[in-house]
């Protein structure tokens, strides 16, 4: 428990980088408050406390990914034919992951780029493969065929159009 009390400023900060972390951050928070408030209570009464901490904690979700602009597709550009084979693979994964998720994370000094289980970041001292992969992604992006899910640039959904881009050769 020491520990966490003395990485908690830095747990912080790293939830702070993300809407999805500060959702999470919220979430732990908010179950441990009421554990400690509500221990002691009746059944009927931590179900009932249970019930309400989730719907809010649902609504304050809903609400914050409305706001950050959730959802919003880019259409693609006519322009579009000619892609760096970085963003053909990268888009080949995404189309065959079962969610359709590309994700970008940043970690202290690293970071990392997957989607369907595998990671394209293989040698990340190679700063300029790094960016080859970044580019891929903005690549992707600009073209309408990934969208930023959240509006932070770490979480990427493939679009119709990237579905169909990814059957093309």
């Amino acid at each position: 428990m020491d520990g966490l009390f003395e990485h908690l400023p830095a747990i912080i900060s790293a939830a702070a980088q993300s809407v999805l972390g500060l959702f999470a951050l919220l979430s732990v928070a908010l179950a441990v408050l009421a554990y400690f408030f509500f221990a002691s209570a009746r059944v009927e009464v931590r179900i009932g406390i249970f019930v309400l901490l989730f719907v809010g904690v649902a609504a304050f979700g809903v609400a914050v990914f409305r706001a950050s602009g959730a959802g919003v597709a880019v259409a693609p550009t006519a322009h579009d034919e000619a892609l760096s084979k970085e963003a053909r693979a990268l888009l080949r994964g995404a189309a065959v992951d079962p969610s359709g998720l590309v994700i970008y994370e940043q970690y202290g000094a690293g970071v990392d780029l997957h989607t369907n289980g595998i990671s394209y970041l293989t040698d990340k001292a190679n700063h300029e493969a790094v960016a080859n992969w970044e580019a891929a992604l903005q690549e992707l992006v600009k073209a309408g065929y990934l969208t930023d899910r959240g509006g932070h640039g770490e979480v990427f959904e493939i679009t119709k159009a990237g579905y169909e881009r990814a059957k093309t050769k």
